[in-house]
């Protein structure tokens, strides 16, 4: 199979817009609950709304676990979705798993970490990933109300990061909930609470080792390899090679990057709506607390 598999192809498009659409409709109601089928007690889940970070804490973490270096093929392969979680590797105690699931809170979930960012970063990072993919035609501000009105496929951010932090798992004690900024910013911290939480037990250094192998540059670079390599098409999950020139899956993975893009009336309407879950995380409100009385009600 040839790598070179010209994106810019017309059917390429319109298949993954008729694929999206489909999968933000009523037909995945039954294919979510069949995916959760086989669920065991012993498996952790990782949930988080899409582009909050996920794939670079999948790719640390397996190397915290595994020892192994960290690529598409080899994390995919360990660390599955809900869609073929039967075939991901027992690295966790009691042979669990470690699943990725952008699933709100459902209730086969027995433990669970769940990721969480800035819904101004997460919007501007979603947009863009779907506008490479020729999935979006609309520009931002359509998209903006879809995902504020929840007319995504995983609903609105801010009713999916409280369908985590009120889950029941929540109040037992078996959530972890991590800032995706926190993990950045005191990364060796973080990584280590998350490894006690998953109660493994890892070599010193390890924690270190894996975030040197796995910055955003180096993610890059991974990701680059993989589009030239023979077996590009037996990669689980493999990332999309995008449809504009420089567009990529592994993004910056910027902070707080919407003071720059966003504008004030975009700010205004994603605070608007997510105000009260951002102040429960521990995000700055701007818009919101420094607008007239009249924009506030």
């Amino acid at each position: 199979m040839s790598n070179d598999r010209s994106q810019s192809n017309p059917a390429t498009v319109l298949f993954r817009r008729i694929h999206y659409r489909l999968a933000a409709s009523k037909i995945r109601r039954p294919l979510a609950w069949w995916r959760h089928l086989g669920l065991r007690r012993e498996d952790v889940i990782l949930g988080c709304y899409p582009r909050s970070g996920g794939t670079w804490l999948r790719f640390t973490l397996f190397e915290i676990l595994t020892g192994q270096p960290a690529n598409f093929n080899s994390v995919n392969s360990a660390f599955r979705g809900l869609t073929d979680h039967r075939h991901g590797w027992p690295l966790l105690p009691g042979a669990g798993r470690f699943i990725g699931s952008h699933e709100p809170f459902r209730r086969e979930y027995r433990k669970a970490v769940y990721l969480v960012r800035d819904a101004r970063d997460v919007a501007l990072s979603e947009f863009d990933f779907e506008k490479n993919l020729g999935i979006r035609r609309a520009g931002f501000d359509e998209y903006l109300e879809d995902m504020l009105l929840g007319r995504k496929r995983y609903g609105s951010w801010q009713d999916h990061v409280v369908s985590w932090i009120d889950s029941p798992l929540a109040q037992a004690g078996n959530l972890l909930l991590i800032r995706y900024e926190d993990l950045r910013q005191d990364s060796v911290a973080m990584f280590t609470r998350l490894v006690n939480f998953l109660g493994a037990r890892i070599e010193p250094g390890s924690v270190e080792r894996a975030l040197a192998n796995n910055s955003i540059e180096k993610m890059r670079e991974k990701e680059d390899k993989l589009y030239g390599e023979e077996n590009y098409a037996d990669v689980p999950r493999r990332p999309e090679k995008g449809l504009q020139p420089g567009g990529r899956f592994v993004r910056a993975g910027k902070m707080g990057n919407w003071q720059e893009k966003l504008t004030p009336e975009q700010l205004r309407r994603i605070e608007e709506h997510t105000a009260a879950v951002l102040r429960r995380l521990q995000y700055p409100v701007v818009s919101l607390d420094t607008a007239p009385a009249q924009l506030m009600r």
